[in-house]
């Protein structure tokens, strides 16, 4: 950090300093010249610092100069001692921090990508080491996989030992990045590696951030959760998810249970429970939905009768998750509900409690929208949450769901039933129903399918649910 960024890709596209040049080398790779090499942001650091390195790759050659980059998997980051004793090695190369995209450096620009360096090599004494850091090119989109030469360079890196001053400089210089939205990411990684209360202010921020910065800031302030700042970040950090990005508030929980601060934490929640605000309301049922806390049964309980649809659905499937001894009851009586989205939303609730899966719970809505394209909408998404169950209840559910009287071609509902079939338990007969929206279908068709309807019913008598 104690380089900046633009100013090293300036040096870079000026050849660089003498200073950078000890790091780049030139290569020619696939008849294409290119300047290349891991530049560290010092080599003089404490025990512990965070210090990042910068791949970076400039093209020299008129021509594009093209790679596959996948995450950190063509990576190796190896460190060994004085006396040639390897440091314990972290991240083998396997993918961390990223997907795999498709890169392009054009004549006279660079690539550069921000390492790390704490997350290969874990450092536990000072001393002097040697950081040998290697890349290998691959191009999967072209077919050649793998080609070198291999990019390395080696850095001479100083550890001293720990001083609670530049400790405190470390904090407050991240702390600024943080402060004046600079690196976020970068911060968050950094202010991650430094076990002190300090960076508890910072993280707090961070935890609020995007999916590729809370889920780094969560992980360091479960440190601290004896800590009541770090306890009410991680409260707040409960807000930072959705059905399906759990992350976050699911290691927020854990820490927050673990540390006896769920009361502590929905009674911060509590009030959005009554926001005006329809999203407010629905962020903090999720929310506080992660506290197991007693406190917030009767309050989501009370959002089952909110005037927003999108609100009880969402206080179906809380009710579910807070695990509350009274949430089996109120579940399985929105059953009968005459909105089969709050049913669905009710079943989840179910799943998330951890309660065996019956197909009955979904069945009636599926069968609902016979003849009935207005109930289409729950019919699939009723089918869709059975299949998610993985039950061992799903193939006789669906098949018991089957008109066995209505053999048609035209109509879409056996037909659409049979696409999930297909899945469970060898019933392969969707591609050989025949079906066709735009006629009634021949003798034949019909003889076919009703064919199919009596193959079906028999092997629901011999697979129906005990």
């Amino acid at each position: 950090m104690r380089k900046c960024l633009c100013c090293l890709l300036l040096l870079i596209a000026t050849f660089a300093s003498a200073e950078e040049r000890a790091f780049l080398r030139s290569y020619t790779t696939n008849q294409i010249t290119i300047v290349a090499g891991f530049v560290p942001d010092a080599t003089r650091i404490i025990l512990g610092e965070p210090l990042f390195l910068t791949f970076v790759v400039s093209n020299r050659a008129d021509q594009p100069f093209q790679f596959s980059f996948f995450g950190d998997s063509n990576f190796t980051i190896t460190a060994t001692n004085a006396t040639g004793t390897p440091v314990k090695n972290i991240n083998q190369g396997r993918g961390y921090g990223g997907g795999g995209s498709s890169v392009s450096v054009l004549h006279a620009k660079a690539y550069n990508e921000r390492l790390l360096l704490n997350k290969w090599c874990g450092f536990d004494q000072p001393g002097d080491y040697a950081v040998t850091c290697r890349y290998t090119f691959c191009n999967y989109s072209t077919g050649n996989g793998f080609f070198g030469p291999s990019v390395v360079t080696v850095i001479k890196l100083t550890i001293l030992p720990t001083d609670s001053k530049r400790v405190t400089e470390i904090i407050k210089a991240w702390g600024y990045v943080v402060e004046t939205n600079g690196s976020l990411h970068e911060a968050a990684q950094a202010l991650a590696e430094i076990n002190d209360p300090r960076t508890i202010p910072y993280l707090a921020v961070l935890v609020m951030k995007g999916s590729d910065i809370n889920y780094i800031a969560a992980d360091a302030l479960v440190r601290f959760t004896n800590n009541l700042a770090a306890a009410d970040a991680l409260s707040r950090a409960l807000k930072n998810g959705d059905e399906f990005n759990i992350y976050v508030p699911q290691i927020a929980s854990t820490a927050l249970r673990n540390f006896h601060q769920t009361d502590r934490a929905a009674r911060t929640l509590l009030p959005g429970l009554t926001s005006s605000n329809e999203n407010i309301r629905i962020q903090t049922a999720r929310a506080i939905s992660w506290t197991g806390s007693g406190l917030a049964f009767s309050p989501i309980c009370s959002l089952l009768q909110d005037k927003s649809n999108s609100v009880r659905y969402v206080a179906a499937l809380a009710i579910g998750r807070l695990g509350d001894a009274r949430s089996f009851a109120v579940l399985t009586n929105l059953l009968i509900d005459s909105d089969y989205f709050l049913r669905i939303a009710a079943v989840k609730g179910l799943v998330t409690l951890n309660r065996p899966f019956q197909a009955d719970w979904l069945t009636p809505i599926i069968r609902a929208a016979h003849n009935n394209e207005a109930n289409f909408r729950a019919y699939h998404e009723a089918i869709v949450q059975m299949c998610l169950s993985r039950s061992d209840q799903v193939a006789s559910g669906l098949v018991s769901c089957l008109d066995f009287d209505n053999p048609s071609v035209k109509d879409w509902y056996n037909w659409y039933l049979l696409q999930y079939i297909e899945d469970h338990d060898g019933l392969k007969y969707y591609y050989k129903w025949h079906h066709d929206a735009n006629r009634d279908g021949t003798e034949e068709e019909l003889a076919e399918n009703r064919q199919i309807l009596s193959e079906l019913k028999t092997w629901l008598e011999k697979h129906k649910p005990n």
